[in-house]
């Protein structure tokens, strides 16, 4: 099974000028926990939940007053779209992350995998896949 099967595709990006309130609005509008932030197409960081509250909301900052390039974790952990989901969930757990952009040959952002769609995709994985899937949502 290839990380393309799962993946949830076209996913919400934006500039990294924008400002991290329009972001902010965006996921809770959306009902997303993160959004990718592109280049002329190309991930260039990743806005998420944890990122608003550690970044911002912790620190006491104006989120009116950044832009999402302030805030955002980088560089992007991406994979192809031909990448296997046994791969994609090494490359979880190797960089301790629950979400990957899926890029396309051109390295162009066409899709987003998350532990949760692996999650939901479990019972056409292989019992090996399962236990290290199983490993990587055990952490917190």
């Amino acid at each position: 099974m290839r990380v393309s099967d799962i993946m949830t595709k076209a996913p919400i990006t934006l500039s990294p000028a924008a400002k991290v309130d329009e972001v902010a609005h965006i996921m809770r509008e959306k009902g997303i926990s993160s959004i990718i932030l592109v280049t002329n197409g190309k991930p260039v960081g990743i806005v998420t939940e944890r990122d608003l509250v550690h970044r911002v909301l912790a620190l006491g900052k104006d989120p009116k007053l950044l832009m999402a390039a302030d805030i955002c974790t980088k560089p992007v952990i991406a994979v192809s779209i031909h990448c296997l989901v046994e791969d994609a969930v090494d490359t979880m757990n190797d960089y301790k992350i629950r979400r990957l952009v899926v890029i396309d040959d051109l390295d162009h952002v066409i899709g987003i995998v998350t532990t949760d769609d692996i999650g939901y995709n479990l019972k056409s994985m292989s019992e090996e896949l399962a236990f290290k899937y199983l490993s990587l949502t055990k952490r917190k």
